[in-house]
């Protein structure tokens, strides 16, 4: 039986401004590196909205579930094809079930990859009621500072009611738990980013 991939041993459980989970070292130094430089590049489409609700721009590929003719994940990397059979699978399942009490175990899941590129974002909203918890998982070898893009947790749905900033650092991520005061926000990566993209991927695992 292979190592898992993700890791969630150096997690710690956050209540400020809502419960969430920062973690830490999610994979080994060679599995992070394999994944950062095998990070998806193709089939990705650029997604946007703007108006009185939930605003954004980001570019997006689904990686499960896949229609029946995408079942080859159009050129995905063997560590990526193995990362999204784990993270689909039961011991995934049962760890993010042992770390949030949530029941996942049944629970239809969703991976995606994210690419924010200059003057990308997403604003201030609460999921929708059918999330139960998203794990967003960042790929970018650094992310420098002031250049936007961090997660903003916040304490209501002004933008500028900034709790907690979380940087999109290496082999990091977080656990979003989904509740009616869970405002969070991206903030917009700044046109000055010379070409760097904030890299992630989530796994929303929704109610049954």
């Amino acid at each position: 039986m292979s190592t898992p991939l993700v890791s969630f041993d150096r997690t710690t459980a956050e209540d400020d401004p809502f419960r969430w989970y920062h973690v830490r070292d999610t994979f080994a130094p060679a599995d992070a590196r394999a994944l950062r430089e095998t990070f998806p590049r193709d089939g990705f489409r650029m997604v946007t909205r703007t108006g009185l609700a939930k605003s954004y721009a980001m570019y997006h590929r689904q990686l499960h579930p896949v229609d029946e003719a995408e079942a080859d994940v159009a050129g995905l990397a063997g560590l990526w094809r193995r990362l999204v059979a784990e993270v689909t699978g039961p011991a995934y399942r049962a760890a993010v079930a042992g770390l949030t009490g949530l029941p996942v175990g049944d629970a239809p899941v969703e991976v995606n990859v994210w690419r924010y590129g200059a003057r990308c974002w997403l604003d201030p909203h609460v999921d929708k009621p059918e999330k139960l918890v998203t794990h967003v998982l960042y790929f970018n070898e650094a992310w420098p500072a002031r250049r936007g893009g961090d997660l903003l947790l916040l304490g209501s749905s002004s933008g500028d009611d900034v709790v907690r900033r979380v940087t999109p650092a290496a082999n990091t991520g977080v656990l979003l738990v989904r509740g009616e005061d869970s405002w969070h926000a991206v903030e917009r990566v700044h046109g000055e980013a010379g070409g760097l993209e904030r890299l992630s991927a989530q796994v929303v695992f929704h109610r049954a």
